[in-house]
């Protein structure tokens, strides 16, 4: 099932729309069934992240992901918005999506044969209002990787739009000797625990994809 195009009208109360441009996430959700519309903020995430600098990274994810859901839950006042936000960080370093190939040898260098944590925040919105907010942490440790198997790495994925530069949901996962948390928390959404409050919103996903099929 493809995310589909917005069909619903705006006062429909059970649109759905993710507030993010995520590949990872759009693959997570439709994976797991849910019908909805993508809409990506406009948010200046870099003068926000200034702002936040300082707080608990888990907290730092939240507010990301929080900024995004709320403006594009004032377009949209009648649907549910999801935000998510992710962050890898070892020690108070932040790595961000590397941009290059260059830049993503030079991280998965500095987080060969060390630990690190992907922090992932998601929240809910609805009519400019925070219905739910969650964050998140795996806890990551890399082999001790020689630069030809980094090197190698990076041209066969090009994980340049990868917080952390590499895809851990396909041949990323080689690169790491233990993981602790969930898989979806590293791919960059707790996806069970948005299922659970969906559901408590009375979305439940598998009775409105069997009336679609009937």
């Amino acid at each position: 099932m493809q995310p589909k195009s917005d069909q619903k009208s705006e006062s429909d109360s059970s649109q759905i729309i993710l507030a993010s441009g995520s590949e990872s996430r759009k693959i997570m959700l439709t994976d797991a069934g849910l019908s909805f519309v993508v809409k990506v903020s406009d948010v200046d995430e870099d003068a926000l992240k200034t702002l936040i600098d300082g707080m608990p990274f888990e907290k730092q994810v939240i507010e990301l992901a929080k900024a995004k859901a709320e403006v594009i839950s004032k377009q949209n006042p009648d649907a549910f918005v999801i935000g998510g936000d992710q962050m890898c960080v070892m020690g108070n370093e932040i790595f961000h999506k590397p941009g290059s190939q260059e830049q993503a040898i030079i991280n998965l260098s500095k987080l060969s044969n060390t630990t690190h944590f992907q922090h992932s925040g998601i929240c809910i919105y609805k009519n400019s209002e925070c219905l739910w907010e969650y964050s998140e942490k795996a806890i990551m440790t890399m082999h001790n990787l020689s630069i030809e198997e980094i090197e190698a790495y990076v041209n066969i994925e090009n994980p340049i739009h990868a917080a952390g530069a590499y895809k851990y949901e396909s041949i990323g996962c080689n690169l790491f000797k233990n993981v602790e948390g969930s898989s979806y928390t590293v791919r960059g959404m707790p996806l069970l625990p948005l299922l659970n409050r969906l559901r408590s919103f009375g979305i439940k996903i598998v009775e409105s994809a069997n009336k679609e099929n009937t």
